[in-house]
This record gives C-alpha cells, sequence and structure tokens, in this order.
C-alpha cells in the first residue's frame, strides 16, 4: 500500500531536517520530491567543494535550504592497500544545533560519521528527536579506519534511530557498526533517471553526428568521472595499451569526460600510444553530458575505491553496458544480465578481458525492460517515498 495519499494533511507529516555538506546536482530532484511530501529543509556546509566543476541552478531548487559557510580545511586521504591518495575537505559545522533549533525538526537526518552527526545526536538526545544517520560507505572504501574510529562510529550508531544506505554493500558495513538490519533502509540514492533516459534518447537520433562531431571512431568506450587515481584512469590506460597491442586493427575509441590531476599523464599516454584513439572533452555540465551517452557503445568505470558512484547508475540508465569494477558499491545492484561483467581493476589480466568482452560481444544496448525496472526503482519518486516510510518509522506514525 502507498504510505502517502492526498487525503492526508500536511499536520501528519513529519518535520524534517537534513544535515549534509554540499549539495550536488544529483541530489537536487530528490530533495525537491521530498519537499513535495513533507516539510523538509536542508542545511548545508557549503554549496560545493574546491574540488567539484558542476553547477546547480537555483532555478532547480524548490526546496528551502541554509547555508552555514562554515570552516573548513584541506587533508589528504591515503589508501595504501590500493596504492592512491588524494586531497578532500572536512567542514566543521559550529552551527548546526542552533539552525535545528530554529527548524524544531520532528526527525533529523545526517550524512556519515563526521561532527555534523555527533551535533544532530546532541540535539536529538536534548529535545528527544530521532536522528537517522546516512551512511554510503562499503566494507571496502571505510572498512579499513583504525580502532579509535571504528569505537566512535559504534557509538554514533547506537544513539541513531534508523539508516540510510546505498545497498547491500552500505548495508554491511552498518550492521558491522551494531545497526540492526531492521532498523537499515536500502535504495536511498539515484538520480533523476526518468528525466535522464528521456534526455539520452531524445539525443539517439544525433548519436552520428556526435561521433563524427567528435571524431569517434569503430566502437566507443565511454569514462565519466574524475581524471583521478581513485577512479583508476591510468589502469585504464594501461590496460587498454596492452589490449592495443593484441589487437592492433580494432577500430576503437577511448573516450573520457572529465578532468582531474591525470590529465596531463593521460595526455602524454596518448602520444605514446598512438593507436588509442583518445578524446577527451574536459569537464561536460550534466545538461551536455546525455549526447556523449548516446554516442557511446559502452561504459567503464574502473573505481578502486567508490561507495556507489552515480556514473555506473547514469551508464545502464541511458542503456549502456559496461565494465563494473569489483571495488564499486553499486556493482552487486546493477550488474544484471545484460547491464554487463566485472572486472577488476588493478588485475592487469582482469581489466583486458573485460575489453575483449566490451569490444568482441554483439550485446547491444540495455534492454528497455531491464532500464524500466532501475529507472523506476532509483527515481527521485520512489527514493521520496522511501524517505517518507523511514521518517514515519523514525517518529512512531507507522510500525515496522
Amino acid at each position: 500500500m502507498n504510505e502517502l495519499t492526498n487525503k492526508e494533511t500536511p499536520q501528519a507529516r513529519p518535520k524534517v531536517a537534513f544535515v549534509t555538506n554540499m549539495l550536488p546536482p544529483y541530489r537536487v530532484s530528490m530533495y525537491n520530491a521530498v519537499s513535495k511530501i513533507t516539510s523538509f529543509t536542508v542545511i548545508l556546509d557549503k554549496m560545493s567543494e574546491f574540488n567539484r566543476s558542476w553547477k546547480v541552478s537555483p532555478e532547480d531548487i524548490h526546496f528551502p535550504y541554509i547555508l552555514q559557510n562554515c570552516f573548513s580545511f584541506i587533508y589528504q586521504r591515503k589508501r595504501e592497500d590500493v596504492q592512491y591518495s588524494e586531497k578532500r575537505q572536512f567542514h566543521f559545522s559550529q552551527r548546526t544545533i542552533p539552525l535545528l533549533h530554529e527548524i524544531k525538526p520532528d526527525v533529523v537526518v545526517t550524512i556519515e560519521y563526521g561532527l555534523k552527526s555527533l551535533w544532530c545526536i546532541l540535539y536529538g538526545i536534548i529535545f528527544d528527536v530521532p536522528v537517522i544517520l546516512v551512511s554510503e560507505g562499503t566494507k571496502h572504501t571505510e572498512g579499513y579506519v583504525g580502532r579509535f574510529k571504528r569505537f566512535l562510529r559504534k557509538i554514533i550508531v547506537t544513539q541513531c534511530e534508523r539508516f540510510w544506505s546505498n545497498g547491500p554493500e552500505s548495508t554491511e558495513l552498518l550492521i558491522e557498526y551494531g545497526a540492526s538490519p531492521s532498523r537499515v533502509d536500502e535504495g536511498m540514492t539515484g538520480i533523476d533517471t526518468i528525466a535522464w533516459r528521456q534526455q539520452v534518447g531524445k539525443q539517439m537520433e544525433n548519436r552520428d553526428a556526435t561521433r563524427q562531431k567528435w571524431k569517434m571512431k569503430g566502437k566507443v568506450l565511454l569514462f565519466s568521472g574524475s581524471l583521478s587515481a581513485r577512479k583508476g584512469v591510468i589502469p585504464l590506460a594501461k590496460a587498454f595499451e596492452r589490449w592495443l597491442e593484441a589487437n592492433p586493427t580494432a577500430d576503437v575509441t577511448l573516450l573520457l569526460l572529465g578532468d582531474g590531476e591525470n590529465r596531463a599523464w593521460l595526455e602524454e599516454w596518448s602520444q605514446r600510444c598512438p593507436g588509442a584513439n583518445l578524446i577527451m572533452p574536459g569537464f561536460i555540465q550534466r545538461e551536455e553530458l546525455p549526447a556523449f551517452f548516446a554516442a557511446a557503445d559502452w561504459a567503464v568505470l574502473p573505481t578502486i575505491d567508490d561507495n556507489w558512484p552515480l556514473a555506473t547508475l547514469e551508464t545502464t540508465v541511458a542503456g549502456l553496458p559496461q565494465l563494473f569494477s569489483c571495488y564499486n558499491g553499486a556493482t552487486s545492484d546493477l550488474m544484471k544480465d545484460g547491464t554487463g561483467v566485472m572486472i577488476d581493476p588493478l588485475d592487469q589480466e582482469s581489466f583486458v578481458r573485460g575489453l575483449d568482452h566490451f569490444y568482441f560481444s554483439e550485446q547491444g544496448r540495455v534492454s528497455e525492460n531491464m532500464i524500466d525496472e532501475l529507472s523506476r526503482y532509483y527515481s527521485a519518486t520512489m527514493q521520496a517515498q522511501r524517505a517518507m516510510r523511514s521518517f514515519r518509522l523514525a517518529t512512531g506514525q507507522i510500525d515496522a
């Protein structure tokens, strides 16, 4: 039975404060959908971060938000086990409790295990307000943390009423920290799948023109993301070079959408590997992406450390089969019959076998039935309905 009906009064719907770090474009549709069915305010540390190039149009935002503009600093995150490091931003959210006191929510949603979650939990204890923790990490991306952080995260989990996870892999980490499986709400991620699918579909009639404009030839393998070590672009280039040595007459294009620290390395690599038809248009704003997804044949996101990258969902909804990374938290949810095959980006033999599958497979685009299924489940509307049920469970309005 649908939890949401037009017969409900606004008073029956809980007032929600969502405390998070920034406002990426792919979250806007879900926030808009939630704001249509309940009182919903987003508290942001920053609109964006130092390493983000996206833009959010004010006209697209249909929910109230408060910008803390809190103190922040940049630090270096290192993963020795998968051999990469990158700069990240930490936010000191000192205004969270006063802002929550102004809003007076019935339930607070907070993201991850940092200081903002501690502030939210303190507010919840003082004013007897349930707290929902959004935990996107997996045992691969976050399970390696030291004893003190692990102890702190277990304490945070004990103080939360419910938990949002992206899927089974992030649920597994929550359970390890002490969360009851019955209190975990999965599938709390996604994009505006319906609009995205339509936008890519409209560009299919321009497919040949786009390929000609960008000098794409043969079978096109698309990558969409930051050109960084964490996203695995160097293992991709090395595996592609090795594959070309075995297939020197292959008619193929490697299309890399995005920008980042490894761009210069990739440009030098393309000079050393003339057989690779490498195309790097740079960072592409979201409204311009559908044309490239329509022009491509397959996709790859060879990440070595990702919770649940939405580029993987964008790829599937766009109809592109893909090479799924075994280190991608979305792989277990999205790799189904006809959506692609899994590789280990750190194992060159595995990567080369994946490239063989991409090039020699006769498989076309993902079936419409599969796109229908995933588009519906990860749509903004369905995310909002799952969120509303979670709010009501947390506040005791309904029973599990």
